[in-house]
């Protein structure tokens, strides 16, 4: 447990680098055969998991260096941890061979969603749960050409898998998106790191066209500053006493950079300068924000929303309830507790701001590091000390988080 007093943050801050970057440049390096460099890797649980999966995969990875090589099982278990990431991605991956690999996960990794995949291997290949929940999961190939049908309104973890696998079978492959693609930011970030390792897909009127046998080809690159981690401190700035982001590519294609726009929509001064993203204190006012293509941006945006003249309707809230908690029971439960009047219709939150927020109360993680993250922001500004049941959470995502929060001026006992 750890007690948060209110306070300002001020000062300058080195953004943690992309976890969405991170667990892509890490996977294909390990599928290009020869030497990559990777730096500044973020170091967190969840690319712990991707690494060591990767390894019983075939992989070598040492710190920031990583020979990849043809697929094949070294281990015959891969424990995705608690990472969504780790899981979706390498599902496809592991099928590109033809012995049986079983996935296992913690926490509430073991019942989300897998269906799309299920829908698509089951009737063709090995692909087989044990229990009720989705993991365990045995899965074998070989992967196969051919065209995969997916809806646009699924995690883009599915496309992702899919797309990095499909370049190395034998045979062209399609892959149709049958309606609107939603968080497309993060499948545009996967096809840029695809070709930054050699490999060609082409994409126009929602079908990916991807050519069999190529070869990805290794690469020297390092991993840019985390928007989705960065948003966290970008809203401390505009409720607190102002900050300096440090680390973030102002021409990034991830899709939570998103968290400029929504912060300005709203009244809040932040501009680059000097490669350097400066958050000034801000008056801000409520606006509704659709978070379809962002959804990892909806407990620190309904966080803002508290603190915001007016009301702030958060709209396609739907996916937040399939991460690592619901996230949006989550925040309606702690923000609740902090004396926010909120109205849930469906998929859409109507968030009644106000100037400050209650405290002395204990608010719950659900296990979940963008909850423990965005309720340590909200302490910032409540009228006594809060109390986080599981501060240590934020290691999967942003290990370093609480002690740049105290280095800014937080403090916490």
């Amino acid at each position: 447990m750890l007690e948060i007093i209110p306070s300002k943050l001020n000062g300058k801050i080195s953004i943690v680098s992309s976890k969405s970057l991170s667990h892509r440049y890490v996977i294909a390096a390990a599928l290009a055969e020869g030497e990559s460099i990777i730096s500044n890797i973020l170091d967190s649980d969840d690319l712990v998991a991707t690494k060591e999966a990767l390894i019983g995969l075939g992989a070598t990875i040492d710190g920031e260096k990583i020979i990849g090589t043809k697929i094949k099982r070294i281990n015959k278990v891969i424990d995705a941890n608690e990472s969504g990431s780790t899981l979706r991605f390498l599902i496809p991956i592991a099928m590109l061979q033809d012995e049986v690999i079983e996935f296992k996960g913690k926490g509430k990794l073991p019942t989300r969603p897998l269906n799309v995949y299920k829908d698509m291997f089951h009737h063709k290949y090995y692909f087989v749960q044990r229990t009720k929940n989705e993991l365990p999961l045995e899965v074998k190939g070989p992967l196969q050409s051919g065209v995969y049908m997916l809806h646009g309104n699924i995690s883009s973890q599915f496309i992702t898998g899919l797309l990095y696998a499909l370049p190395l079978v034998n045979g062209d492959s399609k892959i149709i998106v049958t309606t609107e693609l939603e968080s497309k930011g993060y499948v545009d970030l996967t096809l840029d790191v695809l070709k930054q390792f050699g490999i060609e897909i082409e994409y126009k009127q929602n079908v990916f066209y991807i050519k069999g046998n190529q070869k990805y080809l290794p690469l020297k690159t390092s991993v840019e500053g985390d928007y989705s981690g960065a948003a966290f401190f970008i809203v401390a700035g505009l409720i607190s006493n102002g900050l300096i982001l440090n680390g973030l590519r102002e021409e990034s294609l991830q899709g939570d950079k998103e968290i400029i726009n929504f912060a300005k929509q709203m009244g809040g001064k932040l501009n680059f300068v000097d490669g350097k993203l400066v958050v000034e204190k801000s008056d801000t006012k409520g606006i509704t924000i659709d978070i379809g293509q962002t959804p990892d941006l909806g407990p620190i945006l309904m966080v803002l929303g508290s603190l915001s003249e007016g009301v702030t309707t958060i709209t396609n809230a739907s996916r937040l309830r399939i991460k690592e908690s619901d996230r949006l029971d989550a925040m309606v439960k702690n923000l609740t507790k902090l004396g926010v009047k909120i109205e849930v219709d469906g998929d859409t939150a109507k968030i009644y701001g106000q100037k400050e927020l209650k405290g002395g109360v204990t608010v719950e993680t659900f296990g979940d590091h963008r909850i423990a993250m965005s309720m340590a922001v909200a302490a910032l500004r409540c009228d006594s000390p809060i109390t986080l049941d599981d501060e240590k959470v934020v290691s999967k995502s942003y290990p370093t988080f609480f002690e740049e929060f105290v280095r800014l001026g937080g403090i916490t006992k």
